[in-house]
């Protein structure tokens, strides 16, 4: 029979009966592996919101300095427009959106090092924002825009799902 060439790990159901139902205390588990779950947690709860683009040059942003002043500090950005009507969503080569919420308006500049389009969606792992409210940082990188963002009620790419440029699925 097929099952017995496999030998003492397999069973065959019919000529051994029933396999005896598995349970925790039934599953050896080495010691090590159980302290190294909580770990792993730990790291990867660790590796949440931070700032992975642009960690040094977003390091040197302060709340309260001057909209020309980050414009400065970040340099010239690598997005191009694709059409003449992009340039109006780039600032210095980095994408901007603006918002106006509680009787303020908000600007985001995304501040971005890999060469790209206006038409590619904003993402953590290539953007970071930069919290303008009346030309005045209020929050720089994504540990503070996150708070600043849930605060304000402006959209947040990294905790929701939908895609905050309106006019990218516009063709």
């Amino acid at each position: 029979m097929f099952f017995s060439r496999l030998g003492s790990r397999w069973r065959d159901p019919v000529a051994r009966g029933p396999v005896p139902a598995l349970t925790f205390q039934s599953i050896p588990m080495r010691a090590s592996f159980v302290r190294a779950v909580p770990v792993a947690a730990l790291l990867l709860a660790a590796c949440g919101p931070s700032d992975l683009v642009g960690k040094d040059v977003i390091a040197d942003l302060h709340a309260g300095m001057s909209r020309d002043s980050v414009l400065t500090v970040l340099g010239t950005g690598s997005l191009t427009p694709n059409q003449p009507s992009d340039s109006l969503r780039l600032v210095k080569g980095f994408r901007q959106q603006q918002f106006f919420t509680n009787g303020a308006m908000y600007q985001i500049i995304w501040y971005r090092e890999k060469p790209g389009s206006v038409e590619e969606p904003i993402a953590r792992e290539t953007d970071t924002p930069v919290l303008l409210q009346a030309d005045t940082v209020v929050a720089a990188g994504w540990a503070d825009f996150d708070e600043a963002a849930s605060r304000l009620n402006l959209p947040n790419p990294y905790r929701s799902q939908e895609r905050l440029d309106s006019l990218a699925g516009r063709n």
